[in-house]
């Protein structure tokens, strides 16, 4: 798995990266919230592993950050020990919640156990697209390619149901869980994302109406 770890303590960041290497696993590692940000937006992980205290961000921002756009499974490390603070971990997203000190090896069964919560897939193909639902994730040929979680709901929808239109408030109404949203024009951002990270034209825009999918792209042919 893809572990992206997250402290500013540069010997908890050292031993957790050797421990899950010697696993097997592919490492990554952050001391800022700014740059951990940076990583989630560019490489599809599979886990994190979050220090509460930062340097510039808070961690719970950064769970919530990793929550509301990728869906990764989160593992928050603290010296806070109250149960208000646990609560708090938990309400920003935290999939589990270990205080420091302790053992390595722990943390790696933790992630371990909460992978398989990463890894039960839905894959929808279209065209040369395959779309892993729970990944937020499209590979196209070789490439994989990183999605928001609004990006994610709106590709499937579509992906799903190729030969239907769905209007703005359609997407919005998906996007947020029915919750009411004032501008539906903030799908137009999202489809043009799309359109940009897809790099070709497999949504179609059915002027007056809304967006579907380019059946055409479906037999590869744009």
């Amino acid at each position: 798995m893809k572990v992206l770890i997250i402290d500013d303590e540069e010997k908890i960041t050292d031993v957790l990266t050797s421990y899950f290497e010697r696993n097997g696993d592919q490492t990554y590692v952050s001391n800022t919230g700014e740059q951990a940000i940076e990583i989630m937006d560019s490489i599809p992980l599979d886990m994190i592993i979050l220090d509460l205290m930062l340097p510039d961000i808070d961690g719970e921002e950064i769970c919530r950050y990793a929550k509301l756009n990728y869906q990764i499974p989160v593992i928050m490390l603290t010296a806070k020990i109250s149960i208000e603070d646990k609560v708090n971990g938990f309400n920003s997203g935290a999939d589990d919640y270990v205080v420091k000190p302790f053992h390595p090896k722990e943390i790696l069964i933790r992630a371990e156990r909460l992978l398989p919560l990463k890894t039960q897939q839905d894959v929808i193909r279209f065209g040369d697209l395959t779309i892993l639902k729970e990944l937020n994730t499209v590979k196209r040929q070789e490439e994989m390619i990183q999605l928001t979680q609004h990006e994610a709901t709106i590709l499937c929808l579509l992906a799903e149901n190729p030969k239907k239109v769905y209007s703005r408030d359609d997407l919005l109404y998906k996007m947020v869980g029915g919750v009411q949203e004032n501008n539906p024009r903030v799908v137009d951002q999202h489809i043009k994302n799309l359109r940009k990270k897809l790099n070709n034209d497999y949504i179609q825009t059915v002027f007056g109406i809304g967006y579907k999918m380019n059946e055409m792209a479906d037999g590869h042919e744009i």
